[in-house]
């Protein structure tokens, strides 16, 4: 039995040895982080003043992109709007063009097979309301 004991005895031993080692190793680690935190409140600090600093810069730049936009927008709208009148006045010419058929109906345009040398149709007199040819009024030998 008191072999056995020595045997435990030993085995917890090493046991603790191997405890004792993982726990420097764990303060070891605890330390080295207990001085990042302390130390990276200064950089974290840091790191949101340059965060800041960055965002000041951008904020203006994005500001430019987004009137850009707006401007695009503007000419955008001032162009359908112009296309919008074009089209209203397009409906307007359709319509006066539907109605240019009894228009033409009712109008009497002489022809050019027609001959109207010498005559003047708004004079209204010979032949038919025109006016009479030069040699007409003239003679024929005179001219």
């Amino acid at each position: 039995m008191i072999g056995e004991c020595g045997f435990e005895v030993s085995r917890l031993a090493r046991d603790l040895t191997e405890m004792q080692g993982k726990l420097s190793e764990s303060d070891a680690v605890l330390n080295a982080t207990k001085r990042r935190i302390e130390s990276g409140e200064g950089s974290t600090n840091h790191g949101v003043e340059e965060a800041k600093d960055a965002l000041r810069v951008e904020f203006p730049t994005r500001l430019a992109k987004i009137s850009g936009s707006l401007g695009s927008l503007e000419c955008i709208r001032s162009r359908d709007l112009a296309l919008a009148t074009v089209d209203g006045g397009m409906a307007v010419v359709q319509a006066l063009q539907g109605e240019t058929p009894s228009i033409k109906s009712e109008c009497f345009l002489p022809t050019c097979s027609e001959d109207l040398e010498g005559q003047d149709l708004v004079v209204g007199e010979n032949r038919g309301g025109a006016a009479p040819r030069l040699d007409e009024v003239m003679g024929e030998g005179e001219v």
